[in-house]
């Protein structure tokens, strides 16, 4: 369904001032709250804020001309490409040069991956993902998480006009003709009921997920919806445009008020909501209902008024550029902090000045080139180009990012070749894996792991008929020898069974795969080895660790530990990454036993010499007498601070780990 043809070029309507110095105090809100969470904790409200003015303006724009004639929706669609995408693909395209320059490389794969769906717009699911995803919930910061945001703004402008379409479908059902009055009156009823729905189940289903799920209440677009739908209701009775009808005196006092009280809920909001109160939940319905009072209360006109702001022209010129402010600030924060660490009060106000100078030279180069500009009006299809044409470079550029880097994961196995952990380091040659692959070089290890919480399952590997049976349990740390055991298994060694979960290493196996029957099942599996090893910084007690060991031996199971791996330091870690891929500087990065081993100490081994069940330690070969180093004959060791050892370093274990095997077999 469409209107009348638009101008050739899109007139630029007057902003209220009022909406502007709201979004002037949501993108300052959000700004100061990332630059000092420690003093305004709850300024992350000002994207509840934006959520409530975009389903305002939205709103008002299609609710009239839906009622009347229809909605064009691939019209509305273009409009809102060509507003948000140009400058979004500019500021990701940067955003990756910058990473790439000045990040450490063992971020670029996940600021990639990141880049990608910030630019399909589906950053917060990634995010929702990712804060259940057992190997990346404590991943650093991203420089594109802030498009988490973004993100539900744009899926709701691609639903949002297809309720109106479907209200006016329903409204035509009764017989009316489009543009007909009787049609209109029941388009508009039906529209403001569906919206009623939309606030009332998401924000049911806000309360009960921020209780049970906060990570995914936090950044999903269901649990967001009811924001927009109370901006969207508000545009039933409240004109989004400026009123220049005056104010009866009475009507004035009301209108003040409101606003007074809308920018208090705001601001207080932004002061009084404690770190780490759950959010959304109903307390989002106090800044919401703050903006809303606000778009409500308008301009009043009063000298008294908050709005008055609306008056100074730097307030309104930050609302105007509040979207690029927006865009920028964030990776500076990411990208500055990673070079140089933790930003000086002096480098904070640098961040602030930044992201404004580049929202303001972007508005003028970029933003209101293609939102306003003739060639990208008309016809008005013209207006899906530069969008599409900014996914796709960051896209391209992106992906081929994570292909190189992807290719760079395992090369040593790639060849065919087992590096040598006990050779000297090669000046000449590459680390393996790259520094920059090393976080995604867990290529096997993790195929049977309940990486989300959901469901862990078993896997087998090798001949169902082999000679020797061996069975795997334990958390990650006993996961990521799976490729090791894996190759041995279906190279006819042995048969594999794997029993691996989070947190399992503690009494009750309900972590593990197999559950609570995992005792049973080991016993009926009649197997000449058992392998058992869990993390030393797991937040399981180190009695559970000992109750779960003495289960298997209690069922005269053939138990053998594996001794974990040493601790890495944040240091050490950061220290590979400046080495910027020499093999000399790596070597270097090493860290004390003291810190490696004492500090935090090994549960699995203590509780397993306890119980008098045999160790395999893999100690003597990950650590020298005076420390533990990073790196050993070119081979990068660890995949991230929770000391999972990279997939090239277990299979340069493997021969160790077979010759151990065998000779618990033959004990």
């Amino acid at each position: 369904m469409s209107s009348t043809r638009e101008p050739a070029r899109t007139a630029r309507t007057p902003s209220r001032p009022d909406i502007q110095v709201l979004r002037a105090l949501a993108v300052g809100g959000v700004l100061l709250y990332h630059l000092w969470p420690e003093r305004i904790a709850g300024g992350y409200v000002g994207v509840d804020v934006f959520f409530v003015v975009s389903g305002f303006l939205i709103t008002s724009h299609l609710l009239p001309t839906a009622v009347r004639s229809g909605v064009h929706v691939g019209r509305f669609w273009a409009r809102r490409a060509r507003r948000l995408l140009p400058l979004a693909g500019v500021v990701l395209l940067a955003t990756i040069g910058a990473a790439l320059l000045w990040m450490p490389a063992s971020t670029w794969i996940p600021t990639l991956r990141n880049a990608v769906a910030a630019a399909l717009y589906g950053q917060n699911w990634l995010l929702i993902h990712d804060s259940v995803d057992y190997l990346t919930r404590d991943a650093a910061p991203s420089p594109t998480q802030h498009f988490w945001s973004l993100s539900v703004e744009e899926q709701f402008y691609i639903v949002w006009p297809l309720l109106f379409v479907v209200a006016i479908w329903l409204a035509g059902r009764s017989g009316h003709q489009l543009g007909t009055t009787g049609h209109a009156s029941r388009a508009r009823r039906f529209s403001f009921a569906a919206i009623v729905l939309v606030l009332v189940g998401s924000f049911a289903a806000s309360v009960v997920q921020t209780a049970g799920d906060p990570g995914f209440a936090y950044f999903a677009t269901t649990t967001r919806a009811w924001e927009f739908a109370a901006g969207a209701l508000l545009a039933f009775g409240v004109s989004s445009r400026i009123d220049v009808a005056p104010l009866t005196r009475r009507a004035t006092i009301l209108r003040t008020s409101g606003a007074w009280a809308g920018f208090l809920t705001i601001v207080g909001s932004m002061l009084l909501i404690p770190d780490g109160a759950p959010f959304p939940g109903w307390i989002a319905a106090i800044p919401v209902l703050g903006t809303v009072l606000c778009l409500a209360a308008g301009d009043p006109g009063h000298p008294f008024s908050p709005t008055v702001l609306g008056r100074i022209r730097p307030v309104t010129y930050l609302g105007d550029i509040s979207y690029g402010v927006y865009l920028w600030h964030w990776p500076l924060i990411i990208v500055l902090a990673s070079a140089v660490g933790p930003l000086t009060t002096g480098m904070k106000v640098a961040v602030i000045g930044g992201a404004i100078l580049l929202a303001a030279i972007s508005k003028v180069l970029v933003e209101d080139p293609f939102r306003f500009g003739t060639l990208w009006t008309t016809p008005w299809w013209r207006g899906f180009a530069p969008a599409a044409t900014s996914i796709a470079l960051v896209v391209a550029v992106a992906g081929s990012g994570l292909w190189i880097l992807g290719n760079q994961s395992e090369p040593a196995s790639a060849q065919g070749e087992i590096p040598d952990l006990e050779a000297p380091v090669a000046p000449l040659e590459p680390l393996v894996p790259s520094i920059g692959a090393r976080v995604d070089d867990k290529a096997g290890m993790y195929d049977c792991f309940d990486l989300t919480h959901e469901a862990a399952h078993r896997c087998s590997y090798g001949p169902e008929d082999a000679a020797v049976r061996i069975a795997l349990t334990g958390d990650s740390h006993a996961a990521m020898y799976i490729p090791a055991l894996r190759d041995a298994a279906e190279a006819g060694a042995w048969r594999l069974d794997t029993f691996v979960g989070v947190s399992c290493d503690g009494a009750g196996f309900y972590a593990c795969a197999g559950g609570s029957e995992v005792p049973d099942l080991l016993e009926a599996g009649g197997y000449d080895l058992i392998l058992a090893t869990g993390y030393r910084g797991s937040t399981t007690p180190a009695d559970d660790v000992a109750a779960f060991y003495r289960v298997l031996v209690e069922h005269d199971l053939p138990v053998v530990v594996i001794a974990d791996v040493p601790r890495v330091t944040d240091a050490a870690y950061r220290c590979i990454d400046d080495s910027r891929g020499d093999p000399v500087r790596a070597a270097d990065c090493i860290v004390s036993r003291t810190e490696a081993l004492d500090e935090v100490p090994d549960r699995a081994a203590a509780a397993a010499r306890e119980l008098a069940i045999p160790v395999i330690d893999p100690i003597p070969v990950l650590c020298t007498p005076t420390g533990c180093p990073q790196v050993l004959g070119n081979v990068v060791l660890y995949q991230d601070l929770n000391a999972h050892l990279t997939r090239t370093a277990v299979m340069a274990l493997e021969p160790w780990l077979e010759q151990h095997i065998a000779a618990n077999l033959t004990a």
